[in-house]
């Protein structure tokens, strides 16, 4: 029964690394601009942070949940700051550099790379939210070990993180054979397009926000006047 669980939790991981992101955009263009070792050290790190929501949504930490749900405003806040801090950063890097310097750390683990990729993951606490829904679902259709022990739980964990890690993996390989079709020009506009898009991303958090805020801030006038 493990093994349904153990794929259980692959088929979470693969789901919640799928959609398109910021973390995505930031896997394809250390992909293209940095090459394979870049995008899998980036997607591990995202890995790492998805995995430790995905633990929390796991094991029912409903303080956790609950904390997220009443502090979603400024949760949304701190995420839409440092998301789009970060894609101003990618528009404003010159491949040029960036590629004569990856040239010269070849040899040299990029540490910073899975640091980059866990902080823009973790950035974002909300996501447990995303796991809970996707935990659900697969126990439903029968992916989980009822009997909940502690081998059954690891194997959850595990194939979450086999799951997500598998998944950009996936994607780095596939965007080593693009690569070799980009020039540093190229480069410069995938910077850009990254750095405009991931940035749009965080400001559209932050219009959330302060939507969220006007509607609470209405509904508690409409609430005083009915008193």
């Amino acid at each position: 029964m493990w093994l349904m669980t153990f794929i259980g939790g692959v088929m979470v991981g693969c789901m919640a690394s799928m959609p398109p992101g910021p973390t995505a955009i930031l896997c394809l263009q250390r992909n293209i601009s940095k090459g394979i070792r870049s995008g899998i050290t980036t997607g591990f790190g995202i890995a790492t942070s998805d995995t430790f929501y995905a633990s929390i949504a796991f094991f029912s930490l409903s303080f956790v949940t609950g904390f997220i749900e009443s502090n979603m405003l400024l949760i949304k806040c701190i995420a839409g700051v440092f998301i789009a801090a970060f894609g101003v950063n990618i528009f404003l890097k010159k491949p040029d550099m960036r590629l004569r310097r990856n040239r010269s750390e070849k040899d040299r683990a990029n540490w910073r790379d899975y640091v980059s990729g866990f902080l823009l993951s973790f950035a974002n606490p909300a996501y447990i939210l995303v796991h809970v829904a996707l935990i659900a679902t697969v126990k439903s259709l029968g992916f989980y070990d009822t009997d909940g022990n502690a081998f059954s739980n690891a194997s959850m964990i595990l194939g979450i993180f086999t799951g997500c890690a598998g998944w950009w993996l996936i994607l780095a390989s596939v965007m080593k054979v693009v690569r070799k079709y980009f020039r540093p020009r190229h480069m410069l506009w995938i910077n850009r397009i990254s750095g405009i898009v991931i940035t749009l991303i965080g400001v559209s958090l932050l219009i959330s926000m302060i939507s969220d805020l006007q509607i609470d801030i209405q509904f508690n006038e409409l609430f005083k006047t009915k008193q």
